[in-house]
């Protein structure tokens, strides 16, 4: 049995004059608030007002910044630069350490004088010999 997979689920629909819903919602808006400002201010200053409605509806109607709808964009952006910071550092250490470094070490282990207790490390042939008893006995 066969079924029909449906094709291209992440395109929105157009649905009039080639723009989707929310284009035509954000249009819709821009001339809701451009007739309210005809109505409330002079000519000359809703000439001026009116471009900058125009500019700001017409980029969150069209404007698409890394595939995602402005309005996205602009929450993450303000998200960005309100939300507090978080620096961490994180020390790389070279192979060749500085002069510096080692004469750092050395006083602080004057500093901290002898260690209760010293680590041992076991060499390359104890570690081989452990693995192989530990692989060969359940």
């Amino acid at each position: 049995m066969h079924a029909n997979v449906p094709q291209f689920i992440e395109m929105e629909d157009k649905i009039a004059f080639g723009l989707t819903s929310k284009q035509l919602l954000w249009m819709g808006g821009m001339v809701g608030c451009l007739i309210i400002l005809y109505n409330l201010v002079d000519r000359q200053i809703f000439f001026f007002v009116a471009l900058f409605i125009v500019i700001v509806f017409g980029t969150f109607t069209f404007y698409r910044p890394q595939g995602m709808p402005f309005l996205s964009f602009f929450g993450f952006m303000v998200q960005y630069l309100t939300r507090p910071k978080k620096y961490i550092w994180k020390r790389i250490y070279d192979a060749k350490e500085s002069s510096f470094s080692k004469s750092l070490q050395e006083a602080r282990k004057k500093k901290a004088g002898s260690p209760a207790q010293i680590k041992r490390i076991p060499s390359q042939s104890q570690l081989k010999r452990i693995a192989w008893v530990l692989d060969t006995k359940k």
